[in-house]
């Protein structure tokens, strides 16, 4: 393992990549190449990876903490896309068709990241084909997610998008709770707008209104939903 700023141990980054989806069926060979080989580096909180637009030279994987995939308009108008947990891929579209960064990455809290450079990446795919299949699904489902996405942002009220931006946290961040299920990712309300898409006290309205009727219950950056089913609902219109 090359490292680049700071140490991240073997079996560290064998579980991470083990539980991957998308490095799913590759053999021990694959896996050690990339502990020769790949690079790992550290980023603070805040600190970027990536800025849109930017040539890409490296696949890059979340090790540890929490990645923030974002894009701010000239006008400075921003939309956080999603979080990155452990695992996740980061830039496979820019690092295989060669164009600019499509998004920007930055560190949402403290975190490692694994970067697999182009001539790993090649041999890689020679030597493990269903490397190449699960990269495929992988680009796959997200362009699905993209496509939801934006028939929500186009259909859906301010309501059910708050509502359906939370259940989007549910599967990566979710952990049971004595009220229900808390999202263990920190998000600030402003955040949290960003993702939705709309303003800041517009978004807090809806949240004290799911609040008030015993959908979700937050405090400081951190919210529990209490009836996931009954947010399932609203998302789809009752």
């Amino acid at each position: 393992m090359t490292d680049s700023t700071q140490p991240a141990s073997g079996r560290a980054i064998a579980s991470v990549l083990q539980h991957a989806a998308w490095f799913d069926g590759c053999g021990a060979d694959a896996l050690q190449a990339i502990l020769d080989q790949a690079t790992v580096k550290a980023l603070k909180r805040g600190e970027m990876l990536v800025h849109r637009g930017e040539p890409i030279c490296q696949l890059s994987v979340v090790l540890a903490g929490t990645l923030e995939v974002s894009t701010t308009s000239p006008a400075g108008k921003r939309h956080v896309v999603s979080y990155l947990e452990p695992g996740q891929l980061m830039n496979l579209i820019p690092f295989v068709d060669e164009g600019g960064a499509i998004h920007d990455f930055s560190a949402h809290e403290d975190a490692l990241v694994l970067q697999i450079g182009k001539p790993l990446f090649d041999r890689l795919i020679a030597t493990e084909p269903v490397l190449t299949h699960r990269l495929m699904r992988t680009l796959c489902l997200r362009a699905r997610l993209t496509y939801t996405r934006l028939t929500d942002s186009l259909l859906l009220s301010l309501r059910q998008r708050c509502a359906q931006t939370l259940l989007h946290l549910v599967s990566p961040y979710g952990t049971a709770a004595a009220q229900g299920v808390a999202i263990s990712l920190k998000l600030s309300q402003e955040e949290l707008a960003d993702m939705v898409g709309c303003s800041r006290p517009m978004v807090n309205r809806e949240l004290k209104h799911l609040e008030m009727e015993g959908v979700i219950k937050m405090t400081y950056s951190h919210y529990v939903i209490t009836d996931v089913s009954r947010l399932r609902s609203i998302v789809d219109g009752a």
